[in-house]
């Protein structure tokens, strides 16, 4: 688990300010059990993994984010503007998606982001 915290901590260094690692696992325990929660800046994360994805809801702000537990560099349409709208933090994106999923896989295509 060394190696898998030491890991984190890098990635922690490069991410931009509002991206955070906070849970993290070796690649070869992807599939052990995570835990029910964790503890990130003063604020209780449930984790609830389902299939390819994890979702992690702040108890407090009912912030939700979403990510593909096997390919984190894909991004799910859905899971992308449920992040948008309960952040409180990105309205416009949240505005220009009127018809929801549709324009946000609009979106993505656009940036040219990978969808999965």
């Amino acid at each position: 688990m060394e190696a898998a915290t030491a890991a984190a901590r890098t990635l922690r260094v490069a991410l931009q300010p509002d991206m955070a690692v906070f849970a993290s696992l070796p690649v070869s325990d992807v599939d052990a059990d995570p835990p029910e929660s964790v503890r990130y800046h003063g604020a209780t994360w449930y984790l609830y993994p389902h299939g390819e994805h994890c979702q992690f809801e702040n108890s407090a702000s009912g912030e939700v984010v979403e990510a593909n537990i096997y390919a984190p560099d894909l991004v799910d349409p859905y899971f992308l503007l449920q992040y948008a709208k309960t952040s409180g933090r990105h309205g416009a994106i949240v505005d220009s998606c009127a018809e929801g999923f549709h324009d946000m896989c609009r979106l993505l295509d656009h940036a040219g982001i990978a969808q999965g």
